[in-house]
């Protein structure tokens, strides 16, 4: 059986994934990078080595043969499709693609991160010839308009954070909480214990976001309110953050189709908010929300049968 792979090395983790001919996701492997706790996150150069460790063990234990022959590679090689986006974290799935196509015979495909994200996304959902995508995680707040009718992603920033990542946000309450390092899963629960929330302020110019608003509320709300008190409320802010700017760029753009992905889009709370407010919104499954190779396998595929 033909199969393609899918490896992508994001700045917390290791992803490798198969999709076979119908573009079934038959293998989807992931390592988390190892974060100390009390860490805030990792050097670019320490997030390089556990990713070449990460991968000697995913090939060491030859998983992926069992499916099939690879007939295809695709890897993220960049993070986003802009004119100087660049990490150090993704130059290791492109070496391993590289050395993965030349000793299968298989094509190799270099696309970025963000373009893996919106194939996983789309994994087991509607797929309209242009919509808004909504990438929000850890390093990433951005919303853009995708043309997928030209046998890829063509894709155009229509919004973005000014400041901080919503994810980042989301950690650093983690961090004055003491919860492991990403924290959304641990704010997330936190929340839970609350009912009530405390109504922060949110910050947008037009389809733009600002979140160091928020940051700086939720700071001063720990010293009056509990730790789920302020959980609850900042996830809700975020989500309203969210709210305010998709809808402009709904309007801006006269889309209404859009689709949700990213880390941050793992929860649960923020989920439920956004499609309740967001008419035809899409989101990733839980699996294929936060960092993954799936997509770029689904990539492989796509762009191995044009």
């Amino acid at each position: 059986m033909a199969v393609f792979l899918g490896i992508d090395t994001s700045c917390y983790t290791t992803s490798v994934a198969l999709a076979d001919e119908e573009k079934n996701i038959v293998c989807n492997l992931k390592i988390p990078l190892e974060v100390a706790q009390g860490e805030k996150g990792l050097q670019q150069s320490q997030a390089v080595f556990l990713h070449i460790r990460n991968l000697r063990t995913i090939f060491e234990e030859n998983i992926l043969a069992k499916h099939g022959d690879i007939s295809a590679v695709c890897v993220s090689a960049t993070p986003r499709p802009q004119e100087g986006s660049y990490m150090p974290v993704f130059t290791v799935s492109a070496m391993a693609g590289a050395m993965a196509a030349s000793v299968t015979g298989a094509a190799l495909f270099e696309v970025t991160h963000q373009h893996g994200h919106i194939a996983a996304a789309l994994i087991g959902n509607r797929k309209p010839e242009t919509f808004l995508a909504v990438h929000v995680s850890g390093g990433t707040t951005e919303i853009v308009k995708v043309d997928s009718g030209k046998g890829g992603f063509d894709i155009e920033v229509a919004g973005a954070t000014k400041d901080i990542a919503a994810g980042q946000v989301i950690d650093r309450l983690g961090q004055m909480l003491d919860m492991p390092f990403p924290a959304g899963r641990y704010v997330e629960e936190c929340a839970q214990q609350s009912t009530e929330e405390l109504g922060f302020k949110i910050s947008t110019s037009g389809t733009d976001m600002n979140f160091s608003g928020v940051e700086a509320q939720m700071g001063r709300a720990l010293e009056t309110y509990d730790a789920g008190t302020v959980c609850a409320s900042v996830l809700t802010a975020v989500g309203k953050t969210l709210e305010k700017a998709v809808k402009e760029a709904i309007k801006e753009n006269g889309i209404g189709d859009v689709l949700f992905f990213g880390g941050v889009m793992s929860n649960k709370r923020i989920r439920a908010y956004l499609s309740e407010r967001i008419p035809q919104a899409q989101f990733a499954k839980i699996e294929y929300s936060a960092d993954n190779a799936a997509g770029l396998a689904v990539l492989a595929m796509e762009y191995a049968n044009r």
